[in-house]
């Protein structure tokens, strides 16, 4: 396996930027995932690491090689594409021996590695099928067989799951998490669905319109966001924002409602003198609750609002909720029996809140 060195990579077509300036190191046996929006410059970035886009400027190194004029052959990298790119007519062992004949090696050694692959797959019995004959998940399992017996020094997966259904992709999840790890290998994974960034990464690359936002692990994004852009976008639901104004007494003050603020803002709050000064505010969902089962709630931190729509999802319930006129979202126990046309009282959790500059929409910190 091999590190994969991204230094100043930048790709524009025509007068638009689709890559801006990027450097990113992806280390030996890390799972890394690219994540953003669509046209964020995701699968452009994937696709000129695999040479299939030529690079407008910077320079790509995989392993200790430079790899900006090497043809995609000759780059040791397998890449498992979005559509599963099988060919119809050949049975699931010659799709997934197909590339390893081109580079006529012995068939000792294809039957072997076919097996291997279809063993640690669990598609053993499949060997013999077109792909017609196979599910979505067995065709995903045998794009994912193909890649594995070129044994490369990466593994590219473009989006390889979004044409599964909601509960199939939850479980291939688990498969490709649990192939790393088997594998031992270096993979670095697109995909728009912030879900599967975090349950799977070992580090995330969050980008919007060519430039990457934040780069960590998923826990460290989650906790602390840099701007309001990931911190919105890394979370489900997504985080409440709130303009508030910071008071003389170290409070946070809406017209709706009041926060008292815990140690850690107040010190945030003394560091960039924001006294008077309008900021946002970010809640997650999961940190407001329903104050009629929080003990501790009082009069103080709890925000009054009208509830719209109530979603109940099993384990959670989720609350949606007007405070003149800006929406926010609440996931509150399933014993809440807030409903609609309902004026809720949600108790903040304060140790959590974020705090934003309303102009650059950075974190404080």
């Amino acid at each position: 396996m091999a590190r994969v060195d991204l230094k100043n990579l930048t790709k524009k077509f025509e007068d638009v930027i689709a890559v801006n300036n990027m450097n990113e190191v992806i280390e030996d046996k890390q799972f890394v995932v690219l994540v953003g929006p669509s046209g964020c410059g995701k699968t452009t970035t994937l696709r000129m690491i695999a040479g299939l886009e030529e690079v407008t400027g910077g320079e790509i190194y995989i392993g200790d090689r430079l790899v900006n004029d090497v043809p995609p052959k000759d780059r040791d990298i397998a890449m498992v594409f979005q559509n599963y790119a099988l060919y119809p007519h050949m049975d699931v062992y010659n799709n997934m021996a197909f590339g390893l004949k081109l580079r006529k090696t012995p068939k000792a050694d294809i039957v072997k590695r076919v097996n291997n692959a279809a063993r640690i797959l669990k598609i053993e019995e499949l060997l013999k099928r077109k792909p017609k004959q196979l599910s979505g998940g067995q065709r995903q399992r045998v794009a994912l067989g193909r890649a594995i017996v070129r044994d490369p020094k990466v593994f590219l997966m473009d989006e390889p799951l979004s044409n599964l259904d909601a509960k199939l992709r939850v479980q291939m999840r688990t498969e490709i998490a649990k192939l790393h790890q088997r594998l031992d290998a270096t993979i670095i994974y697109v995909t728009h669905d912030q879900t599967e960034a975090m349950t799977m990464a070992s580090k995330i690359v969050i980008m919007k319109d060519g430039l990457v936002q934040q780069t960590g692990a998923p826990q460290e994004v989650y906790d602390h966001p840099n701007n309001i852009f990931v911190a919105g976008f890394i979370g489900s639901p997504a985080m409440n924002f709130v303009d508030v104004t910071v008071t003389d007494r170290i409070t946070l003050k809406n017209k709706q409602f009041e926060l008292e603020t815990p140690s850690k803002i107040k010190e945030i709050i003394k560091n960039n003198d924001l006294v008077g000064k309008e900021v946002v505010v970010g809640i997650r969902p999961e940190d407001l609750e329903d104050s009629q089962f929080v003990p501790e709630a009082k009069d103080t931190n709890i925000i009054t609002a009208n509830v719209e729509v109530t979603e109940p999802m099993g384990a959670e319930i989720y609350v949606y909720v007007d405070i003149d006129g800006v929406l926010m979202t609440a996931r509150v126990i399933p014993k809440s029996k807030l409903k609609s046309g309902d004026v809720a009282k949600l108790f903040v959790d304060i140790e959590t809140i974020h705090l934003f500059d309303k102009k650059t929409e950075k974190a404080y910190i």
